[in-house]
């Protein structure tokens, strides 16, 4: 698909046959190349007793086996033992075709990789130009990428897309912190900025409460955000736009194993659409009850995505964790497709300063302090954002009653491995046992609660 074409009604609209006649295309080619080529996805099809041989319609291939997050680290795992590389064993091209590497922001243990081969940058590059075409983004335009940069997927990925677009490239990235940042945005005054939700929440407060900086003359005529399900959070959208002057706020999405971006909003802000048919198939899907949903106006799942045209370990009906509620209604800005917007995460993901945090792997790491703790924790958000600003309360019930001495210290190496381990500061209250009133929820002993601030 041409980015002269791409916006053409009929090849966006999911439920028309000829963009599923185009999918089925594509999924067939993508799935009789993994069989060939990856001994793994073989030994996976031929387990579950699929063939891409005899598929025939999109129906069938909701046979064929999910994969997740666990199975993407335990096959990178392998191929790191018994390949010498990270890539997974997964892999379907010569992992000397890879000149690019990524890795997962994810919480839960080693990062997972993901690489890109020439041809996958080229399509990365144009699902971004697409994204950008949406939100009004010029060739030319001052874009300063405010992101990390290291080897997030989303780092040096946007850098190359804003290149290959004409962009005009403020390559600072957010490690650098935000000091430097808004420093910079006062000696280049970029036209655009991207970045998480949260850094550039902290750009206001940081500029605001201690360099006296008014970030919203600077002209910023766009932030385009990604990462958080903040960018379609009103208040969040609110509270950056009058910061920044009046920028506008646009979200921007992928999906796990795809060539991204493949969702962006439009200047409607109505949901965020889906931008590249060609480039990935996506089903609604029910965890709870194991079934493929129709796609209908309002309809909640959880998306699976299949990546069409990746040549670098395509990850095949990943189930993402996302929970969606989508729009199948025409939007006002004309493009007709499948729309949605983030209602959280099904295993009740938290982002603090930009970072993934699972209550589950919280719960994982206090169990690492055998025979001082109970297990039972508590994980505190003070309103019904997913976005918590650090530290964040945690609270740990303790093994017997240590004396103040023991407490301190037990609370001092709990902070300090959250910290170096799951990468966001923690406030830890320690409790003697049975003062921590038991509940148990989808994640036994960890308890996510919502309580006013104060």
């Amino acid at each position: 698909m041409s980015n002269t074409s791409w916006k053409d009604p009929s090849r966006l609209d999911i439920t028309s046959e000829s963009v599923r006649q185009m999918q089925f295309t594509l999924l067939k080619k993508q799935l009789l190349r993994v069989y060939e080529h990856s001994p793994y996805y073989r030994e996976k099809f031929d387990r579950a007793g699929v063939d891409p041989r005899r598929l025939t319609s999109l129906a069938q291939y909701r046979d064929y086996p999910l994969f997740d997050k666990y199975e993407e680290r335990e096959s990178q795992a392998r191929s790191r033992a018994e390949l010498g590389h990270p890539l997974g064993m997964h892999l379907t091209c010569d992992h000397r075709a890879v000149n690019r590497m990524s890795a997962s922001s994810g919480t839960t243990g080693t990062p997972s990789f993901q690489g890109h081969t020439a041809n996958d940058r080229a399509i990365m590059n144009r699902n971004f130009a697409r994204m950008a075409e949406l939100t009004g983004l010029r060739p030319g335009d001052r874009v300063m990428m405010a992101g990390v940069m290291s080897m997030w997927v989303a780092g040096i990925p946007t850098v190359d897309a804003l290149l290959a677009y004409g962009a005009n490239v403020i390559p600072i990235g957010g490690l650098v912190g935000s000091a430097k940042v808004i420093e910079m945005i006062e000696l280049t005054r970029p036209e655009v900025i991207v970045c998480t939700p949260s850094f550039a929440r902290q750009l206001l407060k940081k500029a605001r409460q201690e360099m006296a900086v008014d970030l919203s003359v600077m002209g910023v005529r766009t932030l385009s955000v990604y990462g958080e399900p903040g960018g379609s959070v009103p208040e969040i959208v609110r509270e950056l736009s009058e910061g920044f002057g009046g920028a506008e706020i646009f979200d921007m999405s992928g999906g796990t194993g795809c060539l991204n971006p493949i969702f962006s909003q439009c200047r409607e802000h109505d949901g965020m659409h889906f931008i590249a048919p060609d480039s990935a198939y996506i089903e609604l899907y029910n965890r709870e009850k194991g079934e493929v949903l129709p796609w209908e106006d309002g309809a909640e799942g959880e998306f699976v995505y299949t990546g069409l045209d990746r040549e670098c370990g395509p990850l095949i009906r990943f189930m993402d964790g996302d929970k969606m509620r989508v729009k199948m209604q025409p939007c006002g800005c004309g493009l007709p497709g499948m729309r949605f917007n983030i209602l959280g995460r099904v295993d009740d993901m938290l982002l603090v300063k930009g970072v993934n945090v699972f209550p589950s792997a919280v719960r994982d790491l206090v169990l690492g302090f055998e025979g001082e703790v109970t297990g039972n924790v508590r994980v505190v958000k003070t309103d019904a954002s997913p976005v918590i600003q650090p530290p964040m309360a945690v609270r740990v019930e303790c093994r017997g009653r240590p004396d103040d001495a023991a407490r301190a210290d037990l609370q001092r190496r709990l902070e300090e491995r959250i910290q170096r381990q799951l990468r966001f500061r923690a406030d830890v209250r320690l409790y003697p046992e049975g003062e921590l009133v038991m509940e148990y929820g989808a994640t036994g002993k960890v308890k996510l609660l919502e309580e006013p601030a104060g």
